[in-house]
């Protein structure tokens, strides 16, 4: 089953985030997604660029950051920065894509 995520830009906020909310980084077709609240953009950018041996000051400034919550209908998406939602409506398609093959234990 296919979960419906919206783009909210705006929405969520760090500071404001819960156990629904969680942190996603996209980049050059990989993704992390944060189970909860623990680990920060930084640290989820590090481990990416750590798992695919990317350089690592070129996923910190390119990839998009993302929060998610989880809400009854699905996954409420928001971009970090305006980049990021700009980026996120850009390659929507694909972005959703990725996010809903990720495995289930992560949202």
């Amino acid at each position: 089953m296919n979960k419906i995520i919206i783009h909210k830009p705006g929405y969520i906020q760090d500071g404001k985030l819960d156990r629904q909310c969680g942190r996603i980084i996209i980049y050059d077709g990989g993704i992390i997604i944060s189970a909860g609240t623990s680990a920060d953009h930084n640290y989820l950018l590090r481990a990416h660029a750590s798992r695919y041996r990317i350089n690592k000051d070129e996923v910190i400034s390119n990839a998009t950051r993302l929060y998610y919550r989880r809400e009854d209908y699905g996954l409420a998406i928001s971009g970090v920065r305006k980049i990021d939602d700009e980026d996120y409506e850009r390659h929507s398609q694909e972005y959703r894509q990725l996010i809903e093959n990720k495995p289930r234990k992560h949202i």
